[in-house]
């Protein structure tokens, strides 16, 4: 080969387009369309159901944290005009979703678990302009999920609308009989969520999902008392529903900022438990126990 071509021929390759990983690309077509959506708008929330999940990992994303896999598209593109109410975009489903919103500022907001598996991205002071929106996935398989838009705190108005006691515990329920073992009983919760505990009652504090965390049916109530508390490392708050209907919360008292619900004189009955948060969440251990005093 001669010299004076392999100075060029090393130019060409230089010059040479090189392969990049797949990336999102907030200017392609939304999946599922779009809407504009004006400040005060009804029906409030504004919801669409898509398919969460994609071919595309969410944490390779600059200068944010996020998680999930996540398509090449954004899902669902809103046009927001903006007045002084917060946004809320909100995805729920049966599994593990996760969000991942542009901001018309060009900023990347994400969310995993704000509303025990399912994410939550709020705006206080939300601007004008175009949010395109994945709902991603935590597994390896796609998840049918509802994607909704709302003003509104917990998704409706007024606080004791937004806790649904009658809803499946998101971690799950247990029947325990007086005397059970082993003691403590304990299951690890996510705490936190988008509603203010003190909606429910204003002695209770901390941020709750709408469904209960847990459900505990205790049966044969007798001499013995009943004792709740969270362990974690983050700053967390017990709201339980007892049997008699009474709302029973707690911040603090299990110390280190771990919160204790104890009942002297147990009931037989339903006690509903939600775990809260003083923004984002926190991994835990709920304890259920008879000897803890």
């Amino acid at each position: 080969m001669s010299h004076l071509l392999r100075p060029a021929l090393a130019v060409c390759l230089a010059l040479a387009p090189v392969a990049t990983a797949q990336a999102q690309d907030w200017r392609g077509t939304p999946v599922y369309g779009s809407v504009r959506l004006s400040a005060g708008f009804t029906p409030d929330p504004h919801e669409v159901n898509v398919t969460a999940g994609g071919s595309i990992n969410a944490t390779n994303i600059r200068d944010a944290e996020c998680v999930g896999m996540i398509g090449r598209n954004p899902d669902y593109v809103v046009n927001y005009s903006a007045d002084d109410l917060s946004l809320y975009i909100r995805a729920e489903s049966d599994g593990d979703t996760s969000l991942v919103v542009r901001d018309p500022r060009g900023f990347w907001n994400c969310d995993d678990d704000t509303n025990g598996l399912d994410p939550e991205v709020s705006f206080p002071s939300p601007r004008s302009g175009n949010y395109h929106i994945w709902v991603g996935t935590l597994s390896d398989e796609p998840i049918s999920a509802t994607l909704s838009i709302s003003e509104l705190s917990g998704g409706s108005s007024g606080g004791r609308s937004l806790v649904d006691m009658s809803a499946t515990a998101t971690y799950g329920e247990v029947i325990l009989r007086s005397g059970f073992t082993p003691d403590p009983h304990t299951v690890e919760i996510v705490s936190g969520g988008s509603i203010d505990a003190s909606d429910v009652s204003s002695e209770c504090r901390g941020m709750i999902s709408s469904s209960p965390d847990y459900e505990v049916t205790y049966r044969d109530a007798g001499s013995f008392p009943l004792t709740f508390s969270f362990v974690s490392r983050g700053d967390t708050t017990l709201v339980i529903n007892a049997p008699d209907g009474s709302w029973y919360c707690d911040d603090d008292s299990g110390g280190k900022q771990n919160p204790r619900v104890y009942f002297r004189d147990a009931m037989d009955g339903v006690y509903d438990i939600w775990v809260g948060n003083f923004g984002g969440s926190a991994s835990g251990e709920l304890r259920i126990s008879e000897i803890d005093r």
